[in-house]
């Protein structure tokens, strides 16, 4: 296994040549519903799936600060780019859950790891797990990983786990290889992240490759113990963690949005009114509004990071249903600002930039699917952000 030390310069370093491989192929990665593999090796020598893994099983250690930059950074070459960076270290850290049997048989493979939280596959109880059948859809990067863990329903046994046992949704973990990938991905936008559906049937899955999300999103404890508590992984709540890194996705690609529409304006001749477009007090007015949003995003964003960071400081294992719903909000907000500027810069930049093979468009598709996501629905967590507030409960997945 690789050695386990990373800085965060180095991190950072390696997110801007793995942004220009995943730029390199974002035409072609649209056309054909998936990355090639020369982005899945890049990300894999940059190593950025073991940014949070505990350093016991070959990872870095470092924090959530680290691998938002490099999601961020990553996405300003590649919306598709920045999902798929964010969802391999990501997925790594529910693996982190797992008994440990579980961590060590999947960490020491060393592969990337995929997930389909959907708990709508069907289990048969046997002896040492259960056998998993089903068919989920919306597997991003699927293509790349050796594992997956896919949604179900599961009565689990709680005096094996040491937990509170009953049906509840948990991750089923199978390798790829053992299920069927079904090539059906082809959507608006992020077509490049390869998000396939996959069908399995009959396979069997040991109970220590089953992690009980229910359990890890109320207290970030991994089962079975034999873990430091000082990776931060273990000291931050599961939840908010987890899906903060969408916003981060989207910032990324505005930012790129925001310097595109200021060089194009710069470069672009009016010929109807005689002048640079940026000449324009109308184009002035525009950019400055636009990159306002940017701006407003930015702030929202680097709060949310904030409260993530003052978590871990913390060592905080779970967080209480407001503070969830609140960071759930920000991070829906800069979802709807990001895909708000993403279709106003295609606007503002008209029919030059609306063809198949120009990055604004691509972007801006890549964004407003990013922007819809059930993790970033804008509407619903409005509202259970208010419930919250008066102490009602909050949406299941903040």
């Amino acid at each position: 296994m690789a050695k386990n030390t990373l800085t965060h310069d180095e991190a950072i370093k390696r997110a801007h040549h793995v942004g220009k491989v995943a730029e390199a192929e974002l035409f072609e990665a649209d056309a054909n519903n998936s990355y090639s593999s020369k982005l899945k090796d890049a990300m894999h020598e940059a190593g950025f799936h073991r940014l949070l893994r505990p350093k016991r099983y070959g990872g870095y250690g470092l924090g959530h600060r680290t691998l938002l930059e490099v999601v961020r950074i990553v996405s300003q070459y590649s919306v598709s780019g920045g999902w798929l960076t964010l969802f391999m270290p990501a997925h790594e850290c529910w693996v982190a859950m797992l008994p440990p049997k579980g961590r060590e048989e999947i960490f020491t493979k060393d592969k990337f790891v995929a997930d389909i939280l959907y708990p709508i596959g069907t289990v048969e109880y046997v002896d040492g797990g259960v056998r998993l059948s089903g068919q989920w859809r919306w597997g991003s990067g699927v293509e790349m990983c050796e594992w997956i863990g896919l949604g179900a329903i599961v009565d689990l046994p709680g005096d094996l786990f040491g937990i509170e046992g009953g049906p509840q949704p948990c991750l089923v973990t199978i390798k790829v290889s053992e299920g069927k990938i079904i090539r059906d991905w082809k959507a608006f936008g992020l077509n490049a992240t390869g998000s396939h559906s996959v069908s399995v049937e009959n396979v069997f899955v040991p109970w220590h490759r089953v992690c009980p999300l229910a359990a890890i999103k109320k207290n970030t404890v991994p089962i079975g113990g034999e873990f430091d508590p000082e990776e931060a992984v273990y000291r931050t709540p599961f939840g908010p963690a987890f899906a903060i890194g969408f916003a981060t996705i989207a910032l990324g690609g505005i930012q790129r949005l925001q310097r595109e529409l200021h060089e194009r304006l710069r470069n672009r001749q009016r010929v109807v009114l005689g002048m640079k477009e940026w000449e324009s007090p109308v184009a002035q007015r525009n950019l400055g509004e636009l990159t306002t949003q940017v701006e407003t995003a930015e702030a929202i964003h680097e709060r949310a990071v904030q409260q993530i960071e003052s978590w871990t400081r913390e060592g905080r294992t779970s967080a209480s249903e407001y503070e969830q719903a609140r960071v759930a909000a920000w991070r829906c907000s800069v979802g709807k600002i990001a895909g708000q500027v993403g279709l106003r810069t295609l606007e503002l930049l008209g029919g030059a930039a609306a063809y198949r093979g120009d990055l604004v468009e691509v972007f801006a598709r890549d964004i407003f699917m990013m922007s819809i996501h059930f993790g970033q629905a804008y509407e619903d967590h409005m509202m259970f952000y208010g419930r919250s507030q008066y102490g009602l409960s909050a949406h299941p997945l903040v």
